[in-house]
């Protein structure tokens, strides 16, 4: 490109639009949830790209495009002037830097040509670029970097897509208080710590922009440096004077870059459609796609688009009726419950919104306490009218669970003693659900998903009702308002089942998603309803134990101190265990020294002191987190607690649990055991705990093949046993109570990656004896080895893992260049195959013995579920036929090639039963 002429300045005609690459994905990537594709492929920053690119396109009516990189190695003249210049930046998430090929290859699409030009920054091109634009061209500069503002002048402004904005000249000098012309020595002044431009220390931008203001110049305010005031600013610029100029120099963009390309290179042209689509397909950008491919109502595949939903509210039988007309008429109901939490017991839905055909939706409002919203459709009347379409199986929707749980508890009254079936039937869909399956790590928001797929603007939750402490209650928003949100969230969500759909099918998730998650709602809600009994009385006894048994600790913690103090503040323990006691410090943190419990159990072998604040904190955090917190969570109409059950915890399968925590209430201490003794049945009824025996070891002899692990498991061996005397090289009977003990923590130490250090730490021995039992563990079982190094290689070569029935977990830091990040997602490879089998199969095993319970009639029902483990309450005449049940269940859950064993107990409380 040669400069433009300076002859008469004609007013422009057309347009130059230059995109700030780097600037454009950082914020895309920050500014939208992680995705991936299929096969685990980030593309958040990609989609985010291509929508700003597309807006600015079609907004600014461009004749000429450009598309400008910083240099792949950062590097630039301003290192050779300083080697401080953005030495201090931290690496560029690997998430990001593997997005930047794939924006590079659709910008190749879209037949748009790129600048990259070593030893120059995107910056420099880009003022070039403004420095040599024809007179009769405009020029829109897509970004948000203030180093590019100096540029903005009659014909040059910058856009920021996401925030709808554009600066100009004026709109400059609001932000900064100087035009764009002064703006480079106001940056010389203030400097950019995020640059490394040291500036001036003491003069801010706000003080640097005064300063121009009054002397013009950065070289004139130098020369009268004299006459500034305060004392305290001209003593920083005159003791810092070579420093301003050496920012300027930094700061200041360079408008002579030799360009490879002439101006008619740039000229806007049409896309490469197929290779486009291609593309399109690959990074599974769904709703780009479809408007490539001419879907009515896209605009040149641009941003976000508001769904116009018309929303009717039900306000009277008329209402209802004619939402009854509808839901006859529809194929299969669609279905939100608005405003609930993630249990219907304890935060009811105010309202549900029905998805009713395109871009109709309905509200049937049912339980806002606004004035104005009085009177209306009675909300029992209202549910009883809608039941029969949710009787049976096939509706769909998202929060599945919440609106089981809600409707179960509504029409409890209709289930007979005849026919105790549950009164909702199973759904046939559920938006979240499929979405976790599809990444247990993406966003599960319908917001997200809609932006992602469909290319929506799906308000969410928090921008109706506010966020926090100052976040307006469900029922005390108004029925109109609670409308208009629900109405497009439905919609939404009915778009979003058939692209989820086809997704779950062509990636063999279908059977799982149909089989076991779906069932397994109604299972979880049934649960939720039903609860469990807590004997306030005897946690109340326990709470005053523990705090006698806390005072004793503390005070013969104070003993060993020689001094009382705060136990619970880690800078005073930190003066007492390494200042005073002179322990050695294990670790430092950014506060002092860490008193974590992993330090305190390396001390422990020192001196008494760390192992008394361990068993301190331990009894404290039993008593508030569980003794004293599980009595203000019984239910006032109930009397029992409901914890809630989440489906999509954990990113390997595994349930987990809310208020309270029951998957974390301690069993290997006798203080946490004791909680278990106030979990009891209802007057009249016993508890029954059926716990599969081992069921990680053995899938683990199942995966990996190896022959002694599937012969110890078939002859019932006891197999910590067996693998110490398989290890030492001596007879199970002579294997001693510690060495058993190491081969357990081997056995699940191999399960959850842990290291020789990890295991030194466990049983208290050298991490070299440690490594040592680790080698002979695996010379004894090549089986496992080999099974361990497959997963990892297959993981790497997939980006992903799969359980047993087909689970996919994606672990993208497998291909990290940090050691420790790499490291920790081989662990994750192996451990999600067994603890995602282990959850799938307990998660089926729920399903078919919940199927099976309301068959038999047997008047039980299963209350809890923690991890391996299976708690029911039922009659005593019936425990016996009841545990029968849940290991044929159970037990059958998964064809292994050992077999699965299930322990059952019963007791009136379930430490007995356990």
């Amino acid at each position: 490109m040669s400069p433009a002429s300076s002859d008469a300045t004609p007013a422009p005609t057309h347009r130059l639009v230059v995109v700030d690459a780097a600037n454009c994905l950082y914020r895309a990537f920050f500014a939208i949830p992680p995705l991936r594709t299929a096969d685990g492929v980030p593309t958040n920053a990609a989609l985010g790209f291509v929508n700003m690119l597309n807006k600015a396109l079609r907004e600014e009516d461009a004749d000429h495009v450009v598309v400008v990189f910083d240099p792949p190695d950062g590097k630039s003249f301003r290192t050779e002037i300083d080697p401080r210049y953005k030495a201090q930046r931290d690496a560029q998430p690997e998430d990001l830097s593997s997005q930047f090929p794939l924006v590079r290859e659709l910008i190749e699409a879209y037949r748009i040509p790129a600048l990259e030009i070593e030893g120059f920054e995107a910056d420099d091109v880009i003022a070039t670029l403004v420095e040599r634009v024809p007179d009769t061209y405009a020029v829109s500069i897509v970004s948000t970097d203030k180093d590019l503002m100096q540029l903005v002048g009659p014909r040059v402004s910058l856009v920021d897509t996401m925030k709808e904005r554009r600066y100009g000249p004026e709109e400059v000098e609001a932000r900064f208080g100087v035009a764009p012309e002064n703006l480079l020595d106001v940056r010389a002044l203030a400097g950019d710590p995020s640059d490394n431009i040291p500036g001036v220390r003491g003069i801010g931008e706000k003080g640097a922009a005064k300063l121009i203001r009054q002397w013009g110049t950065l070289e004139n305010l130098i020369e009268h440096r004299d006459e500034i005031s305060p004392t305290r600013t001209r003593n920083a610029l005159d003791q810092q004077v070579e420093e301003a100029r050496l920012s300027k120099r930094l700061a200041a963009l360079r408008r002579d870059v030799p360009l490879p390309v002439g101006w008619d290179d740039l000229a806007r042209r049409e896309p490469d459609t197929e290779r486009l689509r291609a593309l399109l397909r690959r990074l599974e950008f769904t709703r780009l796609l479809r408007d490539l491919e001419g879907d009515e109502g896209a605009a040149d595949g641009a941003e976000a688009r508001s769904l116009p939903v018309e929303t009717d509210v039900v306000r009277d039988d008329a209402g209802l009726r004619r939402l009854v007309e509808a839901l006859e008429a529809a194929e299969r109901p669609v279905v939100v419950p608005v405003g609930s939490a993630d249990n219907a017991l304890r935060d009811p839905p105010v309202g549900l919104a029905f998805a009713l055909g395109e871009a109709r939706a309905t509200y049937l409002p049912l339980g806002h306490r606004r004035l104005e919203d009085a009177g209306g459709v009675a909300p029992a009347a209202a549910l009883e009218t809608i039941a029969p379409f949710f009787r049976d199986a096939g509706w769909a929707g998202r929060s599945t669970k919440v609106l089981q749980g809600f409707l179960g508890e509504a029409l409890s009254a209709a289930v007979s003693e005849d026919e105790p079936r549950w009164p909702v039937g199973i759904p046939g869909f559920d938006v979240e659900l499929a979405a976790f399956l599809l990444d247990p790590a993406g966003a599960r928001t319908t917001t997200a998903l809609a932006s992602q797929h469909l290319g929506c603007d799906v308000p969410s939750w928090e921008s109706l009702a506010g966020r926090g402490a100052r976040a307006t209650a469900p029922a005390d928003l108004t029925v109109e308002e609670t409308a208009r949100w629900a109405g497009v969230e439905v919609a939404a969500v009915a778009d979003l089942i058939p692209l989820l759909g086809g997704r779950l099918s062509d990636e063999g998730l279908e059977p799982l998603f149909r089989d076991v998650e779906l069932p397994l709602t109604a299972v979880l809600a049934r649960m939720e309803c039903a609860g469990v009994r807590i004997d306030e009385d005897a946690l109340r006894a326990l709470s005053r134990e523990y705090e006698r048994n806390l005072v004793s600790l503390e005070q013969e913690i104070h003993r060993l101190a020689g001094e009382p103090f705060q136990v619970n503040s880690p800078k005073q323990l930190q003066h007492i265990l390494f200042e005073k006691l002179k322990l050695p410090v294990v670790r430092k943190t950014k506060t002092g020294y860490s008193t974590d419990e992993g330090v305190l159990e390396q001390l422990s072998s020192q001196h008494p002191l760390p192992a008394q604040v361990l068993a301190y904190r331990r009894l404290a955090k039993l008593k508030s987190t569980y003794v004293d917190a599980l009595p203000p969570l019984v239910d006032a109409r109930t009397g029992r607690i409901h914890p809630t059950f989440h489906q999509t915890g954990a990113a390997t399968g595994r349930l987990s649990s809310s208020q309270p925590n029951v998957q974390n209430i301690p069993i290997r201490s006798a203080e946490g055991i004791r909680i278990r003794e106030a979990f009891v049945p209802a007057e009249g009824m016993h508890l029954l705990s059926a716990d599969y025996s081992q069921v990680e070891l053995r899938i683990l002899a199942h995966f990996s093949g190896d022959e002694s692990l599937l012969e110890a498991f078939r002859a019932g061996d006891d197999i910590h046993r067996r693998t110490a005397a398989g290890v030492l090289g001596i007879e199970p009977a002579d294997v001693t109570p510690d060495q058993r003990a190491r081969a357990k923590a081997i056995n699940f130490g191999i399960i959850y990656g842990s290291t020789a250090f990890g295991i030194a730490n466990q049983l208290g021995i050298a991490s070299a004896e440690a490594q040592e039992t680790i080698d002979a563990y695996f010379a004894r079982y090549a089986g496992v080895r080999r099974f361990l190094d497959e997963v990892v290689a297959q993981a790497k070569d997939q980006g992903f893992v799969r359980t047993l029935l087909g689970r996919r977990r994606y672990l993208p830091d497998l291909s990290s260049r940090n050691r420790v990040l790499r490291n920790a997602a081989e662990r994750m490879a192996v451990n999600t195959v067994i603890q995602g089998t282990a959850a799938d199969l307990m998660k089926r095993a729920m399903v078919d013995v919940d199927r099976a319970l309301q068959d038999a009639r047997l008047g039980a029902r299963m209350i809890l579920q923690v991890h391996d483990e299976l708690v029911f309450e039922a009659p005593e005449a019936s425990l016996e036929a009841l545990g029968a049940l849940a290991r044929q269940g159970m037990e059958g859950a998964g064809k292994l090639r050992v077999p699965l064993r299930v322990e059952l107990g019963t007791g009136r409380n379930w430490r007995e039963a356990h």
